[in-house]
């Protein structure tokens, strides 16, 4: 169960620009957004992991890497600003549950970042995940939520309708120099089709 500390760092990604989302102190706490710190990794052995997260409407077609948690206790970030990490410490997109998925915006030397256009997509756009035994989960986009900086996010990870749902996450805001992380989070909520 993954509690408001662990949410925290979830904002080092372009959710974080760069770190991710979950960490202690409060929701969206970041690391720097020019070197994420590595990840614990807790790899499942027991079935396809996701490889690759497809979104047409904003010309998105990245590789995901799995991700952990950081030694701080943050959830990690995709080490490369045009790729996207699935956090295994939940579910699989596609199966029973809040699969989320972390990319970076607003990366460094306006270098462009996966989910720079994020805030783009409408209720009714479709994302597709597709895994390693080169099966597909397409998922319809219910919501954008914005997230201050200290609010509770646990609903990003967890859900309890029994249905499958996939949230992908991102910085928004204005960019913090001091603290390296921007002022709020971009949560997009979407639902298996």
């Amino acid at each position: 169960m993954v509690s408001r500390a662990h949410i925290a760092g979830a904002a080092g990604i372009a959710l974080f620009g760069t770190a991710v989302f979950l960490v202690f102190p409060h929701p969206f706490a970041r690391s720097s957004q020019t070197d994420a710190a590595p990840s614990v990794q807790i790899a499942r052995a027991d079935s396809a992991h996701p490889i690759r997260l497809i979104i047409p409407v904003i010309r998105v077609d990245a590789a995901i890497e799995p991700i952990g948690l950081t030694p701080t206790g943050a959830m990690g970030a995709p080490k490369n600003p045009a790729d996207v990490a699935w956090f295994t410490l939940g579910p699989r997109p596609g199966e029973i549950g809040s699969a989320v998925v972390d990319g970076h915006f607003g990366w460094k030397d306006n270098l462009p970042a996966v989910f720079d256009n994020l805030y783009t997509l409408h209720k009714g756009d479709r994302i597709t995940v597709e895994d390693t035994d080169g099966m597909s989960s397409t998922f319809v986009v219910r919501e954008l939520r914005t997230y201050g900086s200290n609010e509770n996010a646990s609903d990003v990870f967890s859900s309890s309708d029994g249905k499958a749902h996939l949230n992908l996450i991102t910085c928004e805001g204005v960019w913090d120099s001091v603290s390296k992380s921007y002022s709020k989070r971009l949560v997009v909520f979407a639902d298996k089709e």
